[in-house]
Order: structure tokens, then sequence, then C-alpha cells
């Protein structure tokens, strides 16, 4: 996709300038914008090449006498009538240079050619050239060399300079040129020239947020390309909050594919063996969701997931109270290899209310027999900062077609601030098929605040044999 510096032409100049002083100068300044050609496109007469005749040699003499239309490309068939021809798809094999100034995009480098012609019959002395890129808020110095300015310019030569600088505001942009000089006579003399410009965004971020009871948080990323051509995603990268690490769930795993977790650079991975998340990177990487090619047309649309876990899997206030998530950092190619790079502002979300009792599920059957008991195992924590004397009852009207078996009212004890207490329920299912546990309430004896569960989780009861795997 590299396309070689040479490609690069002169542009035309910015849509506004003006000059100041309105005086005649002896030197004379164009500022042109360099961008990289593009494949001509034509509007094609589409024949049959199977059969000879007059309309036929006709068109084919036509194409052979356009530079721009281009013939067949071999298939590799011995039929020639079914070789492919790009003239087919409005397509040529000649590069054609920019006639406008075109669309400059947020992430991309702008890069101007500024030519000081000495249009006078006399040379000129210290000749000096400021370039400035003003935007809303800053002003970038781009070269200047009125300090060490040109000793001579002769009748006739020409000065010539190549800035760039990398966009990363939107909004108005103003290039400020200023050509400084000293005429023969010895009197100094300046002007400026103004070119202004619009900066677009060349994409469009839309995230969703579902929070999930146990910490853990859903981040929906939804990128669109709103630019007037196609983009190639070079890269597409999420850097997570500091409290978080993530998983990238846009790629393909299982044993079908032969990969069994998220083989992408930061993915997250967890484990009950441990009280942190970490972050790992597994090698090949999987296939993507989104197929082998990374091409976004115009308006284009895709959706991306990432799963975030707090790294401290016990001590996880900060990562559920933070609305800070993470960033995006996006990498694509234009048509013909021009790089853009944009990373978006931290993508936030409205952090959920933490209750001063949580409870979740810790440990949960696999398979569940219909009219057989089974145990579930609840994690009740303290989210308080004060000590806690819990006790935990059923509400039994609100418990469904899963009821608790044996005593109704479980004494939890003391746990302290931020304590967590595990404990051992028996529940009998009543009715097959997918059933809610539910109908629980842990109650403080210290301070009265009390808790009801009404939804804990969801069971699958069937007919038949079972047994219990951790969750």
């Amino acid at each position: 996709m590299n396309t070689p510096q040479h490609n690069t032409r002169i542009g035309s100049p910015g849509p506004q300038s003006s000059n100041e002083p309105q005086a005649v100068h002896l030197l004379s300044l164009k500022v042109m914008r360099l961008s990289r050609p593009s494949l001509a496109t034509t509007n094609p007469v589409y024949y049959e090449t199977s059969t000879s005749s007059v309309l036929f040699d006709a068109l084919e003499s036509l194409n052979i006498s356009d530079l721009v239309a281009v013939h067949q490309l071999p298939t590799g068939t011995s039929d020639p009538s079914r070789d492919l021809k790009i003239r087919d798809f409005g397509l040529s094999e000649v590069l054609t240079l920019p006639s406008a100034f075109g669309n400059i995009y947020l992430g991309e480098t702008f890069s101007s050619y500024l030519c000081i012609n000495n249009e006078a019959a006399v040379p000129v002395r210290e000749v000096g050239v400021k370039a400035e890129l003003q935007t809303g808020s800053q002003r970038f110095n781009l070269t200047d060399t009125t300090s060490r300015p040109l000793a001579t310019m002769d009748k006739g030569s020409t000065c010539e300079f190549v800035v760039s600088h990398e966009i990363k505001e939107l909004g108005v942009h103003i290039l400020v040129c200023s050509v400084h000089y000293v005429t023969a006579d010895g009197e100094k003399k300046y002007f400026r020239k103004y070119y202004k410009f619009q900066v677009m965004n060349p994409l469009a971020v839309k995230t969703k947020v579902n929070n999930m009871t146990d910490g853990r948080v859903f981040l929906e990323a939804q990128v669109q390309n709103v630019a007037n051509s196609p983009m190639f995603l070079e890269r597409m990268r999420f850097e997570p909050a500091e409290h978080f690490a993530f998983r990238d769930l846009n790629f393909i795993i299982g044993p079908s594919t032969g990969y069994t977790t998220a083989a992408t650079t930061g993915a997250a991975t967890t484990t009950t063996a441990t009280t942190t998340a970490t972050t790992t990177t597994t090698s090949p990487t999987a296939p993507s969701v989104f197929g082998a090619h990374n091409y976004l047309n115009p308006q284009d649309i895709r959706q991306y997931l990432y799963l975030l876990t707090p790294k401290k899997l016990l001590d996880d206030r900060l990562a559920r109270t933070t609305n800070a998530l993470g960033k995006l950092d996006i990498i694509w190619r234009s048509t013909l290899g021009e790089t853009g790079r944009l990373q978006t502002s931290q993508l936030t979300r409205k952090p959920p209310l933490l209750e001063d009792i949580e409870v979740l599920p810790a440990h949960v059957p696999s398979v569940i027999l219909l009219e057989t008991p089974f145990a579930v195992t609840l994690r009740v924590r303290n989210r308080t900062a004060r000590a806690m004397k819990l006790v935990l009852s059923a509400v039994k009207t609100k418990m469904g077609s899963v009821l608790l078996s044996g005593t109704s009212i479980k004494q939890l004890g003391e746990v302290a601030a931020e304590g967590v207490v595990e404990v051992r329920l028996e529940f009998f299912p009543l009715t097959p098929g997918l059933q809610r546990i539910g109908g629980l309430k842990v109650a403080d004896q210290l301070s009265g605040y009390s808790k009801e569960v009404e939804h804990l989780c969801d069971v699958f009861v069937v007919f038949g044999e079972g047994g219990e795997v951790g969750r």
C-alpha cells in the first residue's frame, strides 16, 4: 500500500486566500497542496467480444486510441474472450492528478508546497519565508527562515519549501505564509497570504455500555466511515483505562478454528485461581469476525465489542465507580496508501450506583434435574465502610418455580467493611425449562438496611441425570 513519494504532485491552492498589504511586490508566492494521484475513471461502453461486427471493430479502435482505456488482463484461460477488462469496471491504469484542493480529514498529514519566484528584472536580497498553521485554539510554526534568510535571489529564480503537519483538530484551519525580502535599494518589504480550509472527521464513533452486576463491562463501539472515499483499517486497537483489563471479542475462537483464546494484543483473561485480571497475547492471530479484508466503503459501519474486567477482582470499587473506560486508536490508509491516525477521547459511561450489600452467584450447577435438589453458593459482600451483621432469609412469594429447600433463615454473622462471606443454599426445581432463582433477602441487623434479590441468576432445568461443575 505504500506509494512512492515521487508520485506525489502539486495540488491546487487553497479555496480562499488574501494578500496584505495591497502593494506591488518583486516576489510572488504560490502555495499548493501536495497530494497523491488517483486512478482515472471512465464511463465505458460495454460490448461483447465473442462475435465480430462493424460496431465491435469501431469500439475496439476507439479503445486502442484512448489513452485512458486499458486492455484485457489475462485470466490464465485459453479463451481470450473470458479475459477481464478493467474498462468494464470504469477504471484505468492511468493515474490522474487532482484538479481541486480536495478534502482534509482529521488524523491525516497535511503537506503543502511553497514556491517563491523572483518576477522582477533585478535581484533581491535576504529572502525569508515563515509558514504557520493556525487552528481555533493553537498556532503551529511549520517553517521559519527569516533568522537565516537566503542571501541573494537572482531574477527569474525560485526558492521552494515543503511543509507538513499532522492534523489533530477539527474545524477551520488557516495556513499563514509570510515572505520577507530586501530590494536592491535596501528597502525592507514583506507580504502575507492566508489559505483557509476545513478539516472534517473521517470516522464517526458511537458507543454503548452494558454494566454487569459482577463488575464486568461490555463496551460496544460503532465505527462508521463518513469520508467520501474507501479506507483500509490497518489497525483498530482498544486501550483500556488503568483500572481495567480487557478482552477483544472481535475474533472467531473455538474448536472449529483451532483458537481457544482471543488472539489479539491486549486480550484480557480472568481466572478464579488469582485475584487479578491479566492481559495476554496469543499468537498467531485468530481470524477476525469481519473477514480477511478490513475495507470500509463510504457510510459503511462496523460494530466492535470489548469485554472489560476489573484488574483487582476482589477490591474492584475503583473499577466499578470510574466513568473512564479507555480509548480507541485507529490507523487507516486511503486509496493510494496515505496514512491517517485517529485516537478518540476517553470513552466514558455513567457508572452504576454501588449498593451497600452485593449478592452474586459464586457456584451454580451446569445441569439441573427436575424435582431434584441442587446447591448454589452465594457470595455476599459488604460494600460499606462499617461492619455489618447479616441475615439471609427467603421471600417465598417471589421465588417462582425454584423454591428454597431447608431452613428459610440463615445467620451469616458479622462481615467487616468491604468483607465477603459465602453461603451455600439448596433449591428444589418444580418446572422444567429456563427458570429464575430469586426471592431472597439480606438484612443488616445493626443498621436495619436490607436488600431484596428478586433475580439472582437463571438455570435450565432438564429431565435425566446431571452433575455439578464450577462456574
